[in-house]
């Protein structure tokens, strides 16, 4: 086995790469990021001393020590399969390797929050998944759409929930600043919620946790992935209009990866899964840290999502040891077995 791994989750997404090959008897050798070349060194490091005291083989994890564009391709085009963690340029390229390739999507969870749920419960978790990991994560809520209605009530939650919630007078300057050029900044990838205030002038308070910026209508920038702690808010008036915003933003980015939908009517949920085209609907959760599995929500746990073919990819779940193995199945001849008549097949009680 093959993976290429990102600089945003450099060590895990190593050990559960390296577990799910693992349980299918496979070696498997690592192409990491550049800028996370010694996270993975020491990674593969732990993970190799552990597999000793067991007396695995040696050397069934292994790394590029030499961070090359040429070595990543050759590996690629080397393995049995490669999976791909990362950029979009980077699954493309993978996938025209020649070999089997298990890529992913592009993050941009929407969050939708129906009137009358307990708002008290919903915005802590929808604060705490933007903030973790400040931003960085693919399955971090990246925009919450919001009842119009309680509006007031729902910004007042925020802030009580250490979330700075950004004035108008102040959303140009942090628009600027989040995508200078209209491409995200990538000098604040991880930085914390004050250190992006700050890039944008702006002073908050030493707990916040997140920036929470209402958009300005459904072509707003903001609406799009940000690996920082900065979450957009959008209200709306029905749910058909908090659907449409999530599939807007999604269709610029993110489509088939992930939505956090917080109701208890069943029918807007599937509503919304429906339309909205996505491979996992978190429900009532904080999808930050359950989009990538849970033992509460029947996801398989994972650093790497697929997205479908919605997202160009080849799998719409989250990818885990069964990708990673050949199953060969005997197939006995059944002498016995009835075979169905024609009529007997095309009935509607068959």
């Amino acid at each position: 086995m093959g993976a290429i791994t990102p600089m945003t989750n450099p060590i895990v997404t190593v050990m559960s790469n390296a577990m799910f090959a693992l349980k299918g008897r496979n070696p498997i050798i690592f192409a990491v990021h550049p800028k996370a070349l010694e996270c993975g060194k020491k990674t593969v490091a732990y993970l190799n001393a552990a597999l000793e005291k067991l007396h695995a083989p040696k050397n069934c994890i292994q790394m590029l020590e030499i961070p090359h564009l040429e070595l990543t391709k050759m590996l690629a085009s080397s393995v049995d399969v490669i999976i791909a963690t990362g950029g979009m340029d980077m699954v493309r390229s993978v996938y025209a390797s020649g070999k089997p390739a298990l890529g992913v999507g592009a993050g941009n969870v929407q969050a939708l929050v129906d009137s009358g749920v307990d708002y008290a419960a919903v915005i802590p978790k929808i604060v705490t998944g933007r903030a973790f990991d400040n931003g960085i994560v693919c399955t971090s809520e990246q925009s919450a759409a919001l009842p119009r209605k309680d509006w007031d009530i729902l910004m007042k939650l925020f802030a009580e929930n250490n979330a700075y919630v950004v004035p108008a007078s102040k959303r140009a300057a942090l628009r600027s600043i989040a995508f200078p050029q209209g491409k995200m900044n990538r000098d604040l990838v991880g930085k914390n919620a004050g250190e992006v205030a700050a890039a944008a002038g702006i002073t908050v308070p030493a707990n916040t946790m997140i920036l929470a910026v209402e958009a300005e209508g459904p072509d707003d920038i903001l609406g799009e992935e940000k690996m920082f702690p900065l979450l957009a808010v959008y209200p709306y008036d029905t749910w058909e209009e908090a659907v449409e915003i999530a599939r807007n933003n999604l269709n610029k980015i993110g489509k088939g990866h992930s939505i956090a939908v917080h109701s208890n009517n069943q029918e807007r949920i599937e509503y919304a899964g429906v339309k909205t085209e996505v491979s996992r609907i978190v429900v009532n959760q904080q999808c930050a840290a359950s989009g990538g599995g849970s033992f509460q929500n029947g996801l398989s746990p994972t650093n790497t999502l697929g997205c479908g073919s919605w997202g160009n990819n080849s799998i719409s779940e989250n990818l885990t040891y069964y990708h990673l193995i050949n199953i060969s199945r005997i197939a006995f001849f059944q002498e016995n077995k009835k075979i169905p008549s024609d009529e007997e097949i095309w009935s509607t009680n068959f």
